[in-house]
């Protein structure tokens, strides 16, 4: 029983060490496609506008041509928001970072409205942040989980004997 126990363990050690040697050296070969962008793009988008609240992209000029290109693909785009400088009108997603490279692919941005004025936590208001990583597994992008954010800074809770909306603390 010791015998197939152990050529059963040293079987699947051997499987496990050959898969992670094919992810490196498919890893080693890795090139980024138009086709990485533009994959990227469609599943973020999904992910963190499934109700199409998002209008309109702002993608700096300065932003991989290929990652503009992607986000194009996505939604209408363009290289600055309207209005005033650190305003957001709502219905706009501005992209502060969208890479790929080695295996692992990032996109952040912020989604509007960004209004600039106080809130009642004492912070300027700045929409939602949004911070999706990807990654390589098995041949395809997968991403896990994303985070967001904002900067408002309260709690909602409603006592366990009422069924009344929210109270704000």
């Amino acid at each position: 029983m010791r015998i197939l126990f152990t050529a059963l363990a040293c079987a699947t050690l051997a499987a496990c060490n050959g898969a992670t040697y094919m992810q490196a050296k498919r890893m080693t070969d890795f090139q980024v496609t138009q086709h990485d962008f533009d994959a990227i793009a469609v599943v973020t988008f999904k992910q963190i506008d499934a109700h199409h609240g998002i209008e309109t992209i702002v993608a700096p000029a300065s932003l991989d041509p290929r990652a503009r290109q992607a986000l194009r693909n996505v939604r209408p785009v363009v290289a600055v928001a309207p209005g005033p400088q650190g305003t957001l009108p709502a219905g706009y997603f501005l992209v502060r970072e969208f890479s790929v490279d080695e295996g692992e692919a990032h996109l952040e941005g912020q989604l509007g409205p960004v209004t600039g004025l106080m809130t009642a936590a004492n912070m300027p208001d700045c929409g939602k942040e949004y911070s999706i990583v990807f990654s390589i597994e098995g041949g395809d992008w997968v991403n896990h989980a994303y985070k967001m954010s904002t900067c408002a800074e309260s709690r909602h809770w409603v006592p366990v004997d009422e069924t009344s909306s929210p109270q704000q603390e």
